[in-house]
């Protein structure tokens, strides 16, 4: 074989594999995009409020999350503790509340209600939230710190200026609201709560005819704590319900937010 056939074989041979190569190649076929979820639940009467208790120094982690998604929450801060080790500094209150999160009351030292008595539990209440005013922050909205609540501690929340307070049983609470001071959360998110169980219990919910889904968050880490939620759950969370909440109609809001009233004046324990 003479050397020009040779380069006209090998020519050909280069231009018959460069075809097959592209055929291999080709771009994909665009796929169409997932729908939002399966049932085609309806998620326009389902409020969500997402709340965070101790005002504990990894919960600040979750603040791009919130930020990225359209998500707004609701801290509750124990202020006699604010800055100390493990919790969330008065500059890092104020970073969440610039983006739009509530500051909340949660006592003073993190007392339960059912071991303080009359100037005692009041000073708890009214001096946690004399302290979160002087700080700078609208403070409407107290959580029962271990869910623990009586008359006594009902009344003392009114006296100090609060519009409502959060227990931490019997969600979803029903709307409208009975009572707001008794305000009714979902189960604890614990360490082993995971994405599928907190997305259940949303598509759930809406499937039966919504309600008001009050969830509420302790620490935010891997294991670290028995009452923890995985940053990445959260993140995950995050991202599912902020997406619904831009494309299915679902609400996300502060308690502030849903429960309305004017700010009050603070009240001297």
């Amino acid at each position: 074989m003479n050397f020009q056939r040779k380069m006209y074989l090998t020519v050909a041979m280069f231009f018959i594999a460069t075809l097959f190569m592209a055929g291999c190649t080709a771009a994909p076929t665009p796929q169409p995009k997932p729908t939002l979820d399966k049932a085609n639940i309806d998620f326009s009467d389902t409020l969500i409020s997402l709340t965070f208790d101790d005002g504990d120094a990894d919960n600040y982690l979750v603040r791009s999350a919130l930020k990225d998604n359209g998500l707004r929450a609701t801290f509750y801060v124990v202020s006699g503790l604010t800055g100390s080790d493990g919790y969330m500094t008065v500059d890092q209150l104020h970073d969440l509340y610039q983006d739009g999160n509530e500051i909340g009351g949660h006592t003073l030292t993190h007392s339960s209600l059912s071991d303080v008595r009359g100037d005692a539990l009041k000073k708890e209440v009214c001096q946690d939230r004399l302290n979160l005013l002087n700080m700078g922050f609208d403070v409407t909205s107290f959580a029962y710190p271990f869910g623990y609540y009586d008359d006594e501690a009902i009344k003392t929340v009114k006296l100090c200026g609060y519009n409502n307070a959060r227990i931490v049983t019997d969600g979803p609470q029903e709307m409208p609201v009975a009572d707001p001071y008794k305000l009714e959360a979902m189960p604890y998110i614990v360490q082993d709560t995971s994405f599928n169980k907190m997305a259940s219990y949303v598509k759930e919910i809406s499937a039966d005819g919504g309600g008001w889904m009050i969830f509420v968050f302790h620490h935010v880490c891997n294991g670290c704590d028995e009452y923890a939620v995985d940053y990445d759950t959260f993140v995950q969370f995050a991202e599912w319900i902020g997406y619904r909440q831009q494309n299915a109609g679902l609400k996300v809001e502060t308690i502030s937010e849903v429960i309305g009233g004017e700010v009050q004046p603070g009240v001297s324990p």
